[in-house]
């Protein structure tokens, strides 16, 4: 059955509103120090996890009986490894801020980058419509 490209589009908005969350000990700087590329390195293994995790729910929930499991998965681990591939670690630091004022929706910087990735991963997970 196809997938409804609106629902998907939904939830991968919901997904990376979700995946700012819990970085408020990071700050914006101009350059990283070592501490805080380690910092940025954490944040982008939790947000991929996260991501992943929260995308599969949605997707799961947005989509009929039919989709299988597995390529939901595929479309949301490849989505969410190829996000955190394209944001820079200053991008990074910067949705960190962002999150640190309590801005938790999907930022305008994130959905740029997310929504080609997701048409491109949703093809390669077999997921149509």
């Amino acid at each position: 059955m196809p997938m409804n490209k609106t629902k998907m589009a939904v939830a991968l908005v919901v997904v990376c509103g979700v995946a700012g969350l819990g970085v408020a000990f990071m700050r914006s700087p101009s350059s990283l120090s070592v501490a805080q590329s380690a910092e940025v390195a954490g944040f982008r293994a939790a947000m991929t996890a996260n991501f992943a995790e929260h995308c599969f729910q949605a997707a799961r929930a947005s989509s009929p009986a039919g989709v299988a499991d597995a390529k939901l998965h595929r479309f949301c681990d490849c989505t969410a490894s190829r996000v955190n591939a394209a944001l820079t670690d200053k991008e990074v630091t910067v949705l960190a801020e962002q999150e640190r004022k309590g801005l938790t929706g999907a930022p305008a910087l994130l959905m740029d980058k997310a929504k080609p990735i997701a048409a491109a991963c949703r093809g390669e997970a077999g997921l149509t419509g």
